[in-house]
């Protein structure tokens, strides 16, 4: 009778712990199945955020924003109202932004007729600073021989910079070549062989030298913000579509400014070297 009792008592014992490790088992394959079932629900949400947003690449965050044609930001030479003397209204004539062009049909606008509406834009927007009363800063300019003032931003992503830029672009005359390697996509150029390429745009820009620039103008066909926050420009590209993207407006148009800034990204600071060493 004993030993029927000890069988009994282990077998009940042994029931217990198969039943115990059933249980076990049972839940590990339910906390699996859970933990699929939501990896899928995620990967379907991913998947249904990119194939239903413009973010195709999943990297918009470092993208620029597009910015409607006539917004307003930080440009001191937009604001308030100025006297433009000797243009289109007669002397002290006032305007709430700029003088409106004489030439009545954009049809019959040419290259030269912006280029000189845009010196005397310059002429006046630098009236209030250093260069003098109503003088044209000829000795700064490519267009009159002279070296305008460069600054260059290079960094990093989320840093700032585009606000620097805007603000570095509120000084009057300024012409701003902003992102000029926005055609790379999404890289940190550092070395061979697109660092040949780069350093080889920037320097076209800074001498306002659009040829062989076809990658980056086709990119600014259908990005509008590569050329869009350089406001100056973007203003005459907005009125005269035509002329925006090709290179015998661009070069001349960017040689009438005393002043130039640009903002780098995709650069390291040392591939830059060679170019602040360019005594030119």
């Amino acid at each position: 009778m004993e030993k029927v009792a000890v069988l009994t008592g282990h077998a009940q014992s042994t029931s217990s712990s198969s039943s115990r490790a059933a249980r076990e088992k049972m839940s590990r394959r339910k906390n699996l199945a859970g933990l699929c079932a939501a990896t899928v629900v995620c990967i379907l949400l991913l998947y249904a955020s990119q194939r239903y947003t413009s973010n195709s690449y999943g990297t918009e965050y470092f993208r620029p924003r597009e910015r409607p044609a006539n917004q307003r930001i930080l440009n001191s030479h937009k604001y308030g109202s100025r006297s433009y003397g000797g243009f289109a209204g007669g002397a002290g004539a006032t305007y709430d932004t700029y003088p409106p062009m004489t030439t009545a049909h954009n049809s019959t606008i040419t290259i030269e007729d912006v280029l000189s509406y845009q010196r005397t834009l310059i002429a006046a927007e630098c009236s209030d600073s250093f260069y003098g009363e109503r003088k044209f800063p000829e000795g700064l300019t490519l267009e009159t021989g002279g070296k305008p003032t460069r600054s260059i931003i290079i960094t990093t992503w989320r840093s700032g910079s585009t606000f620097l830029g805007d603000i570095l672009n509120a000084l009057p005359g300024n012409y701003y070549h902003y992102e000029p390697l926005l055609d790379f996509d999404i890289v940190q150029i550092r070395g061979p062989p697109n660092d040949s390429v780069a350093l080889h745009n920037l320097r076209h820009l800074l001498h306002c030298d659009y040829t062989d620039m076809e990658n980056y103008l086709e990119f600014g066909r259908t990005h509008n913000y590569l050329f869009n926050h350089n406001t100056r420009l973007w203003q005459q590209c907005v009125r005269f579509s035509q002329f925006c993207y090709e290179p015998r407006f661009l070069g001349p148009f960017c040689r009438l400014f005393p002043r130039q800034s640009m903002k780098v990204v995709r650069l390291r600071a040392a591939l830059v070297t060679p170019l602040l060493e360019d005594e030119r």
